[in-house]
């Protein structure tokens, strides 16, 4: 609805005025009323009417005077004229202010109406002017803040090269950019789509992950006059956290996680500050899915809790038992189950150094060299994943879609059972080698096979894995400048002394004497 005053010094030009108007057949708003130029300016300037009917002569300021003012303070107004004088000036003044109309008194009521349909018409086109502008506006602030979004998410993952910075066009993330000091939150919540959360908001950034509905990133920017301290920033960022959470919570009925990373100055420590929530999120113990975890530099290494049935584990996979390997996963993470100190970050660490095992393993059969490099898929895995319902996923997917891709071809399959123990001792021998552990794995008596061994090699198990071990050492010994206790432990001799016996039995020298020699 548009509004409109009227300015005439004759009450009864006004009274009359007003009467054509409200016949009018669209509803306008009647604002006000004015006898001279100086009280219109004054409703003006407190009622922003959109159409001011004028009058040319008034006192204290005639029609012409405010035509001018208002013409150049508020371009917006429509101005119809209404005068009992078709002075030449006055016109000419009305057509310089772009006034709607010049009526010239009296006037009929339909003279009125075609007027008031003419200003009508050309407020329309400007506002819709000026709404498709503001739309256009709006649309490419919008589209530029998803590309800022999705540059930032490289930045932070370490896709965008951090010494050169993405060229951020929109509003919201050059005003986080003038930011002297920056925060950045990890949230995770397994049982809820995080990306739900509403992204609009004007405390922190927030940055959905690609790769996973459970994970988002937060960035919470301090300007430089802000007077706050560090520990008054993470403690800003910890409270920010918990909101988070809550509104999960409540609005999912889930529980969430956040990593906190400590205070960065520039946008290009942005992966490192992500590295630093990761580390956060991964040093609380795995019965603990609870809130908020800062990052802390002086938190000491953990020693990884061994899982002892990781070689039946590895050997299942390189036999092809797909069914078994399944069996073994599920029991590897009940054992950590029943060990609630252990961190998430040993967890992941175990299944580090088994994700390696494998891929020897699979180097060996595709004859592909195993540089000793991490899998780049574990780690994506792990960077976004932190319960263990996640973690047991991909490791169930890895193990047994290897043992099924190696069951046909599998170094095992030969149908006597000596062989395969035999191929399994020739890959394994630097390893911890038992009577027990390998009957177990090839579900055997410990007694039966050992009697089965002998009878079979002429050779006991023992003495047989002794001589692989040093006919290899004889190879260190004349290839390497290793020290002796070195390739002992290397071969699997935890017992420098006992390798010295072996070796000189079997040989009838010394290591020393051996390489000597």
């Amino acid at each position: 609805m548009y509004s409109f005053i009227i300015v005439d010094d004759e009450p009864l030009i006004r009274k009359g005025l007003l009467k054509k108007i409200n016949s009018f057949s669209q509803e306008l708003a009647f604002a006000g009323e004015a006898d001279n130029g100086t009280d219109a300016l004054e409703l003006i300037r407190s009622l922003d009417p959109d159409i001011i009917f004028t009058d040319m002569r008034m006192p204290e300021m005639d029609g012409k005077s405010l035509m001018k003012i208002v013409h150049q303070q508020y371009p917006d107004k429509k101005m119809i004229v209404i005068s009992g004088h078709s002075d030449f000036d006055y016109m000419k003044e009305a057509i310089s202010a772009k006034v709607v109309s010049y009526l010239l008194k009296p006037f009929s009521r339909d003279e009125i109406h075609r007027t008031l349909e003419q200003a009508i018409e050309a407020l329309d086109k400007e506002r819709s002017v000026k709404q498709e502008v503001v739309l256009k506006a709006a649309e490419n602030e919008q589209i530029s803040y998803h590309s800022d979004i999705q540059s930032l998410l490289h930045l932070i993952i370490g896709i965008q090269h951090r010494d050169k910075l993405p060229s951020f066009q929109s509003l919201r993330l050059k005003e986080a950019l003038a930011a002297r000091y920056h925060i950045l939150l990890t949230l995770y919540a397994p049982d809820s789509n995080v990306q739900e959360i509403n992204g609009l908001h004007r405390d922190y950034v927030y940055i959905p992950h690609s790769q996973s509905d459970k994970l988002a990133f937060m960035l919470l920017s301090y300007p430089e006059d802000q007077d706050q301290s560090e520990s008054a920033m993470v403690e800003h960022a910890a409270r920010t956290a918990e909101l988070l959470i809550d509104s999960i919570s409540v609005r999912k009925g889930g529980e969430g996680c956040v990593g906190i990373s400590s205070v960065i100055r520039e946008f290009n420590m942005l992966h490192q500050a992500h590295l630093e929530t990761i580390a956060a999120l991964d040093q609380r113990s795995i019965a603990d899915f609870g809130r908020c975890y800062l990052y802390n530099k002086q938190a000491a290494a953990q020693d990884v809790l061994l899982w002892e049935r990781t070689h039946e584990l590895l050997f299942l996979v390189e036999s092809g038992q797909t069914a078994k390997v399944k069996e073994l996963v599920l029991d590897f993470f009940a054992f950590y189950i029943r060990q609630p100190a252990v961190s998430l970050a040993q967890l992941k660490e175990q299944c580090r150094a088994m994700i390696q095992e494998v891929k020897k393993i699979l180097s060996a059969y595709l004859q592909t060299h195993a540089d000793g490099s991490p899998s780049s898929s574990l780690e994506s895995v792990l960077n976004i994943s932190f319960d263990l319902d996640s973690i047991r996923e991909y490791l169930l997917t890895v193990l047994s879609s290897t043992a099924d891709l190696l069951k046909d071809s599998s170094a095992y399959s030969s149908e006597n059972v000596i062989d395969n123990i035999k191929t399994y001792i020739h890959k394994n021998f630097t390893k911890d080698l038992t009577l027990e552990k390998i009957s177990s794995l090839f579900y055997l008596n410990p007694s039966y096979l050992s009697f089965l061994f002998k009878e079979k090699t002429a050779q006991n198990f023992t003495d047989y894995i002794n001589q692989l071990r040093i006919e290899q050492a004889k190879t260190l010994l004349k290839n390497t400048d290793d020290k002796v206790y070195r390739i002992a432990k290397l071969l699997g001799f935890d017992n420098p002394k006992y390798f010295f016996r072996v070796f000189k039995k079997m040989t009838g020298l010394t290591p020393e004497e051996f390489r000597k020699s």
